[in-house]
């Protein structure tokens, strides 16, 4: 493995951590529950179980040579830097997604059934996320348990609610990230480094205000309320971690968000703005990231791929 992909994979690795911490922290940080540190220790526990333990089935999904995988690396870090930096909210997921995209289409190979598979999944995962997270805070008011009283068991709550939810993501997003290198699961190298991005992600965020600005959205719900957009995500994203499909956790957080919305009748809710939100947000960085990997390897690769 070169040394430039190392330290691609690397930098790949502690972007992704660090753009889902908000993610991660939740409503525990959003009304600090939970100390930064204690967040900041449950997710590297969390996501580096969940990449040992699950993220090896995303393992040869994707197939790439050699000389396409640098490019794919430097050209992900490249528009999430370029989307972050420009105020746009996007996940790496789609990107890598969007990148793969564009280098089968350069390629000519005929992968419609694989993306129809993974785009149809992201759908039926916002509608899905949406139905779940009503029901579940229908469900929690109807048993009148939507406020936890005792102060233990709201911090027990929360510490099972980040491990669990980084344990997601190391098993999906970070196992698909690291499929984009071809190497085998088990190389003690891919593991080293891949360890060592998640360390440098967390830390590379801690005390930053991107580590409770989702989660300050949640502060003013009562907690049994707060986590139901988790519920979802967590049940979803281990489905598409068990059938090896790649899923933006912001497309079902942000769905679940709609649910607990609905549920509790807030009205204050714009088809505008969803609606602009969702073009921004997940379709916009989806064709972006196909037009310019096509673009790369048609310059780049054509004929020698």
């Amino acid at each position: 493995m070169q040394v430039a992909l190392q330290a691609l994979l690397l930098a790949a690795v502690a972007i992704a951590v660090g753009n889902n911490m908000g993610v991660i922290a939740g409503p525990a940080a959003g009304s600090r529950i939970l100390r930064r540190t204690t967040i900041s220790a449950l997710a590297i526990a969390g996501l580096s179980s969940g990449y040992l333990l699950e993220g090896w089935k995303f393992l040869g999904g994707v197939s790439l040579p050699r000389n396409a995988v640098e490019a794919s690396f430097f050209l992900a870090i490249l528009i999430l830097l370029t989307l972050t930096v420009s105020g746009f909210v996007t996940s790496i997921t789609q990107v890598f997604v969007g990148i793969y995209i564009g280098y089968l289409l350069t390629c000519g190979f005929e992968a419609t059934g694989e993306i129809l598979k993974i785009l149809s999944f992201w759908c039926v995962t916002f509608l899905s996320s949406v139905i779940v997270a009503f029901l579940f805070v229908k469900l929690m008011a109807s048993r009148k348990a939507g406020v936890i009283s005792s102060l233990l068991a709201l911090k027990l709550a929360s510490i099972v609610m980040v491990f669990i939810t980084a344990y997601a993501l190391g098993a999906n997003t970070i196992g698909f990230v690291v499929a984009f290198t071809g190497q085998s699961a088990g190389d003690p190298l891919i593991i080293a480094l891949t360890m060592t991005g998640i360390i440098v992600g967390v830390l590379a965020i801690q005390g930053q205000r991107g580590v409770t600005k989702l989660g300050s959205g949640f502060y003013g719900l009562r907690y049994a309320s707060s986590v139901a957009p988790y519920v979802s995500t967590l049940i979803l994203t281990e489905i598409g971690t068990q059938f090896s499909i790649p899923l933006p956790m912001s497309i079902s957080i942000f769905s679940g968000m709609l649910g607990t919305a609905l549920a509790m009748r807030f009205r204050l809710i714009s088809k505008r703005r969803v609606a602009t939100y969702i073009m921004l947000s997940w379709v916009l960085p989806l064709i972006l990231s196909i037009v310019l990997s096509y673009m790369t390897f048609k310059i780049l690769y054509l004929g020698r791929i």
